[in-house]
């Protein structure tokens, strides 16, 4: 772990950063992110983490900012595995919003999502109840519920960064939504005593998104790292 600094020193470390990747990002062609997400989506589909996973999470794209992920959501509904993708509602935090692993039902369901502001494709507030929950249950949980009885179901999670370094650390985009929901779902599992294994977390990111092996990503405690990055490289 890196030497205690300031909560305000590390905020300000990581928005440098974001900027100046976000930055370099922009400078990306279209068809340059089609073609590193194309390589990224084939070491994704072929690795023994995906063969083996029968229930997955994973965020759905950006366009234009980061991996595309859409053959991946495409191929796991193919080869019927349970797919889960973020949804993002007013939960129980004092501020800002929660996000939540809801289930896809198939191909149409995913096609026919709708983009939000920033182009990502989302899930519809009018579907939630519907949909199975990988922290159990069907929907959000109510604040009451604080994980008692639900049974977390993923065996692995690909997650979206601004930022990876060498040593798996995360760079996030500032919101804390995968922090908080690897916390929740880690009380959940302690909650059902199932003696189960936090999932697999699997970040995919562009060559561009990879910091240099002698720079470090700045975190704290609350920094959940990867287990694995798998990026354009060749």
């Amino acid at each position: 772990m890196p030497s205690k600094m300031s909560i305000s020193t590390l905020r300000e470390q990581k928005t440098v950063l974001r900027k100046r990747i976000q930055s370099e990002l922009k400078q990306l062609s279209p068809q340059e992110i089609q073609r590193q997400s194309a390589i990224i989506t084939q070491k994704v589909l072929q690795s023994p983490v995906y063969k083996k996973a029968t229930s997955l999470a994973i965020f759905l794209s950006m366009p234009g900012r980061e991996v595309s992920t859409r053959e991946i959501v495409l191929q796991a509904l193919k080869d019927e595995k349970h797919v889960y993708v973020p949804y993002l509602h007013k939960g129980h935090v004092s501020k800002g919003k929660t996000m939540d692993m809801l289930k896809l039902h198939d191909r149409h369901d995913f096609e026919s999502l709708v983009p939000d502001a920033w182009g990502i494709p989302s899930l519809s507030p009018d579907t939630v109840l519907q949909r199975s929950n990988a922290l159990g249950g069907m929907g959000v949980p109510n604040e009451d519920m604080d994980g008692q009885g639900n049974f977390p179901t993923l065996d692995v999670i690909y997650m979206p960064a601004v930022a990876f370094d060498h040593s798996r650390q995360r760079l996030g985009h500032g919101k804390g939504f995968y922090d908080r929901y690897l916390h929740t779902y880690r009380t959940c599992l302690d909650a059902a005593q199932q003696g189960k294994n936090m999932p697999f977390l699997v970040g995919i990111a562009l060559r561009q998104q990879i910091l240099s092996p002698e720079e470090k990503v700045p975190v704290n405690d609350d920094d959940w790292p990867v287990d694995e990055v798998l990026t354009a490289h060749e």
